[in-house]
């Protein structure tokens, strides 16, 4: 930005908008200021639909004659579109790292409402070595064992019987993935869990559900949870992070989370197909449901599955990981 008059230097445009977004805010119904911190939050979310729609917005405004707005639309719709195009865009293969290859299957089960007898059918079908599902609790978890005899699967609850539902997150681990050790984890408002030994090896996956930033205080949690979630991928060998976090990779803060991770569709060119509405086409929602894998992996495979009776989709994920020492390095 260049100097104004008198060595004045403008604030960034992002700012500006930031802060006339704020004030904007602040005349609304209480039960409409979703985040008193930063109205960007939520516009965030939608900004490859905001670039879209500006474009098209352009492209109508130049069929009117209207050349100078339409200029201004298409350049505004640009700006917000253009860092999505590198999650539409697959890069060239890589080679193979030498670590294990671990399949992951993330599914919010909304309250503990999701079709038990579909979700089974998925686990035994595509039979991933960990399954992450959140808004799930020990009767989620007891309803699910018995459609899941014979399929060789433990599970875990991050509450104990009597919690409801939504409050928790369970994970189910193949007997095949060896001898794991699953415990909970402190630090967030909704209980995680961590899995450690077998086929992570030295590896911890950590599973879990960030609080959804719809009001100031949740959203003020929810800061604070990606905060902890990068502690997490700061740490040697990095981990596995794997569950709804309620953030797409628009957001700063996720993106600040990453540290020695990635998203597992880096590089696929699957970085916008959405988990969340399942009620919207895949392409006008948004993916908050994520795995995030150490650096120096390879995504195999990448697939976005209906889960029937919840609100989410869920995610397939197969990635090489690299080995221990590659990844310390």
């Amino acid at each position: 930005m260049e100097p104004g008059a008198a060595g004045v230097r403008w604030p960034p445009v992002s700012a500006i908008v930031d802060r006339a977004l704020r004030s904007a805010v602040t005349v609304l119904p209480p039960r409409w200021r979703t985040d008193r911190r930063s109205a960007l939050v939520g516009l965030t979310a939608v900004r490859p639909h905001l670039g879209v729609a500006g474009l098209g917005v352009a492209a109508v405004l130049r069929l009117a004659g209207l050349r100078r707005a339409s200029a201004v639309a298409g350049l505004a719709g640009a700006a917000a579109a253009a860092p999505a195009l590198r999650r539409v865009l697959p890069r060239p293969s890589r080679p193979l790292p030498d670590g294990p290859e671990l399949t992951v299957l993330v599914a919010n089960v909304l309250l503990g409402r999701a079709d038990t007898g579909a979700l089974a059918a998925t686990v035994a079908r595509e039979r991933p070595d960990v399954v992450v599902l959140p808004e799930a609790g020990s009767g989620y978890l007891d309803r699910l064992r018995p459609l899941l005899d014979g399929a060789g699967y433990r599970g875990w609850s991050s509450v104990p019987p009597g919690v409801p539902d939504q409050r928790g997150t369970v994970v189910l681990v193949a007997m095949r993935a060896g001898a794991v050790e699953v415990r909970p984890g402190p630090g967030m408002r909704l209980p995680h869990l961590e899995v450690s030994g077998g086929l992570l090896g030295a590896r911890t996956l950590y599973a879990v559900h960030t609080s959804a930033p719809t009001n100031p205080r949740w959203t003020e949690l929810w800061a604070g949870e990606l905060a902890l979630v990068a502690g997490w991928t700061r740490g040697r060998p990095a981990p596995v992070v794997a569950g709804d976090l309620n953030a797409v990779v628009d957001h700063r803060r996720l993106r600040a989370a990453l540290g020695g991770c990635v998203d597992a569709t880096d590089g696929t060119g699957r970085g916008l197909v959405a988990t969340f509405p399942s009620s919207l086409p895949r392409w006008a929602g948004i993916r908050i449901d994520h795995v995030l894998v150490p650096r120096g992996s390879v995504t195999r495979r990448h697939v976005v599955l209906e889960t029937p009776g919840s609100d989410h989709r869920a995610v397939l994920v197969t990635v090489r990981l690299p080995g221990t020492q590659e990844s310390v390095r």
